[in-house]
């Protein structure tokens, strides 16, 4: 995908490369007038821009998630979209394409996340939180139930304790807690979040891609497994790693060719 080239309008994403570091892929969700609201339709295209992104001749090393408006994603579209036939399947395969994309999803959040909007930033691997970002999950409040990886992966990256405020008793997270506990890399405005992409795009990406798949993955079956090892054993084996080493000689940064 070149600089600059984007999705058609009305497909609830733009999909760009940053000008700065064409490795880092940027998405951004545009629906700021719907809240940007979770249907089939929006999760279908972020995942084909995921998919896009890192199928491309020239893959990006780093994705970045974010949103237009104050709002990041007010979650599930309630007026229709929840109950839509095909919705639960898109959702899944909008979290499948960034959870076992090879190369790290950074979410950028300024607003709310709400319900299904939690879960697309649980999916990521790292998150950026502004002063106005918040984390709700509110299925108690409306009857609803959500799948065990979500219960899961909230336990994981929220803690035990916090995970059962969000799920059992619908509390809220805000900046100060999530950076406090580590759900969020960082708190800080948009060009934060871009700059930690940039950083990232710079690092070793067969090192970022194990480290993805082998915490991604805690239960592999036999063939996974042996796969995840395989990629952990290249890395020392790398032209990156060795590069790193000269680097160091040379006390210069190293230049990463994922390979």
């Amino acid at each position: 995908m070149a600089d600059g080239q984007q999705t058609p309008p009305d497909a609830g994403i733009r999909v760009t490369r940053d000008g700065v570091a064409p490795a880092v892929g940027v998405v951004t969700l545009t629906r700021p007038d719907r809240r940007n609201a979770i249907d089939a339709e929006l999760c279908t295209a972020v995942a084909d821009a995921v998919e896009a992104l890192v199928a491309d001749d020239d893959p990006v090393r780093v994705i970045l998630l974010r949103a237009e408006g104050p709002a990041f994603c007010a979650g599930a579209n309630l007026k229709g979209g929840a109950y839509a036939t095909g919705f639960f399947s898109a959702i899944e395969r909008m979290i499948l394409a960034i959870t076992e994309a090879p190369v790290p999803v950074v979410a950028d959040v300024q607003g709310p996340a709400v319900g299904a909007g939690c879960q697309l930033l649980l999916a990521c691997d790292v998150r950026v939180m502004g002063p106005k970002a918040r984390v709700w999950i509110p299925a108690v409040h409306h009857g609803f139930s959500l799948d065990r990886w979500t219960v899961r992966r909230t336990v994981e990256l929220l803690g035990g304790s916090l995970a059962r405020n969000v799920l059992i008793a619908g509390a809220q997270v805000g900046q100060s807690a999530a950076v406090a506990n580590g759900f969020a890399v960082l708190g800080g405005p948009p060009e934060d979040a871009l700059e930690l992409a940039r950083t990232m795009s710079r690092q070793a990406p067969m090192s970022m891609q194990y480290f993805k798949m082998a915490m991604n993955n805690p239960d592999p079956d036999e063939a996974l497994a042996a796969e995840i090892d395989r990629l952990g054993g290249a890395c020392w084996l790398s032209g990156d790693a060795a590069e790193a080493r000269r680097a160091r000689e040379e006390k210069r940064p190293p230049v990463f060719e994922g390979r």
